[in-house]
């Protein structure tokens, strides 16, 4: 098969997948803390079993090699008002601990209590530090240190990897290191802000221009493939009249 039609078809792979990165990135643009994902492509030949074209080479088929990777820059801070909004100012993540005892780490600070006053993200994982909190006014300072009333009840954990990340996603705005074995380093200074939300780093505008880019170079591999499919079908039937 001539090596076009694979180059087609790989780009049309890339493109689906593509695709589906952008189409997710465009559905959390409202989750607080999300991290967009980016998609790089790596084209090779595949030559094992290739066979020779006449005057030299090969009708060698090209592949494309993706690799995702996490966009890790802060979105913009939005004010709320609401005591347990929280929001990192710089780098760093809120260490919680899921329900099944696994440690993971989040940017998106839209806190609330559940049911016994215990501190916990949207999804219900527990804000490390076993912060419980039982009265009326709640004061949280730049160190995360929580106040209650003013007497303090807890301190949240703020830490950092080394850069760049080798952080995995889990879902629900939660990441754990690729290495079970790596271990954060703690966060000093003022870097909590209460009352605020980190919002999504996705841009809606670049989005919807890279998702139009990508459909239509989906519909040209498409053509593409169909041509060859078109050319190939012709010259079977040239070589059958012969």
């Amino acid at each position: 098969m001539n090596s076009g039609i694979y180059s087609a078809l790989t780009g049309n792979v890339a493109a689906m997948k593509r695709l589906d990165v952008l189409s997710n990135n465009l559905a959390n643009v409202n989750t607080p803390g999300f991290k967009k994902d980016r998609m790089t492509f790596e084209s090779m030949l595949q030559t094992v079993g290739a066979q020779p074209r006449p005057g030299g080479g090969t009708d060698a088929p090209v592949f494309a090699e993706t690799t995702f990777f996490t966009d890790y820059s802060p979105g913009s801070v939005k004010q709320t008002g609401n005591p347990f909004d929280l929001a990192i100012d710089g780098d760093g993540f809120f260490a919680v601990t899921t329900a099944d005892g696994q440690r993971a780490y989040t940017r998106q600070g839209n806190f609330r209590l559940d049911s016994t006053g215990r501190l916990v993200t949207a999804d219900g994982a527990q804000v490390a530090g076993g912060i419980v909190i039982a009265g009326g006014k709640v004061d949280i300072n730049g160190k995360g240190e929580v106040f209650v009333d003013g007497s303090q009840v807890g301190r949240l954990e703020v830490v950092d990897f080394p850069k760049p990340y080798a952080l995995q996603k889990l879902g629900g705005g939660l990441f754990a290191p690729a290495d079970p074995q790596a271990t954060p380093n703690p966060v000093t200074g003022e870097k909590v802000m209460q009352g605020a939300i980190e919002e999504s780093n996705v841009n809606t505008v670049q989005e919807m221009v890279q998702l139009i880019e990508t459909n239509r170079y989906f519909e040209m591999c498409s053509k593409v493939v169909k041509a060859y499919d078109d050319l190939t079908g012709k010259a079977a039937n040239e070589i059958g009249k012969i």
